[in-house]
């Protein structure tokens, strides 16, 4: 969202767009984050708004210290390491300008998410979430897995993609 509020806004929108991001400046250096998750997502919207400061170099640095032996990232510090963390890490620090692909942690990373493909081109992350809905079968591998096993599939396939040909 806060992309699109950048990059699409009309010029009557300008003023209103401003103060908004401002605002959710303000809102991302004075919160913290905790997760896997929440950092990721915040050096995301830190890049959107060009925030260069300390809260995203805090956030980055956080980021890479939450790396596990093998490369790997975790959802939560409590859980096993999984494509889908490491996945979003590796994309959100790329992105950000943070980390290389040849960076050495990168390539741990990328290793990882090689090493733990399924023969059949996906990722499997065992799913946390309480079933709320009934189980529809979408044809992606892992069953009741699927969902988050899919997002972990996608997060890993663009780490993998973004280090072909990068720097």
């Amino acid at each position: 969202m806060l992309h699109g509020l950048g990059s699409f806004a009309t010029d009557e929108q300008t003023e209103t767009v401003a103060v908004r991001r401002k605002k959710a400046l303000k809102w991302l250096v004075e919160s913290g984050s905790k997760e896997t998750e929440e950092r990721v997502f915040r050096l995301r919207a830190l890049t959107y708004l060009k925030e260069g400061g300390d809260s995203r170099n805090a956030t980055i640095k956080a980021l890479l210290e939450s790396q596990h032996e093998g490369g790997r990232w975790s959802q939560l510090d409590q859980l096993d390491s999984d494509a889908y963390a490491t996945g979003t890490v590796l994309v959100a620090l790329h992105r950000a300008g943070a980390l290389k692909t040849t960076d050495p942690a990168y390539c741990r990373g990328l290793s990882y998410l090689l090493k733990t493909q399924q023969p059949d081109g996906s990722w499997y992350v065992k799913s946390r979430s309480k079933p709320f809905q009934t189980y529809f079968e979408s044809g992606f591998p892992h069953s009741p897995d699927q969902f988050i096993s899919m997002a972990a599939s996608c997060w890993a396939t663009m780490a993998v993609i973004e280090s072909v040909g990068s720097k």
